[in-house]
């Protein structure tokens, strides 16, 4: 009888501390989403602050396009990032660690939550970002787009005026000299200014002279002769 009541002691005991221990883990393990009901949406503020809390213990899946990741994206420092487009999303489930929460999100949040949906299918723990990228830019939250530095600005050359050459001086013509040369007035052979048209006279009359005094010497000379 006291070995009967010992034995259930036992097992009540037993099944005590399973009991509680069972509702520890429950507590401790976050509650793995069911299909369908699995996709929980979150607004910007409260995924902010996963993100900052626990950055760690995330994954921040993109869903959307390749060309739309390159041009602007989420990304929070020391939370790992991922680009996996929702039509490749089961076949890339291996590329995703199921030990850490993820956090999905898209444009607006509809494609997301079809990924999402997926994921809790496959056991993930996962919630969406409610609105988007759009819902985030509009809470006031960075995306690389901000977080690029601005280029600089290439300083413009500054034009030197250029510097007038100064009013040339108009020039003071030369003196126009004559091709011909100048005339010297005339001067006759006795000291005489010259007159046009005289030269001719004062030669003639110069002849006569001379020869009338030659004549008048030859007609004395044979008088002289005579007397002698």
């Amino acid at each position: 009888m006291l070995f009967s009541l010992l034995m259930l002691s036992s097992l009540f005991f037993a099944a005590l501390v399973a009991g509680v221990s069972a509702a520890k883990g429950e507590q401790l393990t976050p509650p793995l989403p069911s299909f369908g009901n699995g996709c929980i949406d979150k607004r910007a503020e409260d995924i902010y602050k996963m993100l900052t809390e626990e950055p760690s213990q995330i994954i921040l899946l993109d869903v959307r396009t390749e060309a739309e990741y390159e041009e602007e994206h989420i990304q929070i420092e020391g939370v790992e990032t991922k680009n996996i487009p929702l039509s490749e999303i089961e076949e890339r489930l291996n590329e995703l660690n199921k030990s850490k929460v993820l956090i999905v999100y898209c444009r607006s949040g509809a494609r997301s939550r079809q990924a999402c949906e997926i994921l809790a299918q496959h056991n993930f723990t996962v919630f969406n970002l409610e609105g988007g990228i759009t819902a985030w830019k509009a809470a006031g939250y960075p995306t690389t787009a901000f977080m690029q530095p601005s280029p600089t600005p290439v300083p413009t050359p500054t034009q030197t005026p250029t510097q007038m050459p100064p009013e040339a001086t108009p020039e003071t013509p030369a003196p126009t000299v004559s091709e011909w040369p100048a005339q010297t007035p005339l001067t006759s052979p006795v000291g005489v200014p010259g007159v046009p048209g005289f030269e001719p006279i004062f030669a003639v009359a110069a002849v006569l002279l001379a020869v009338s005094l030659l004549r008048g010497r030859m007609l004395k000379s044979p008088k002289m002769e005579k007397r002698e």
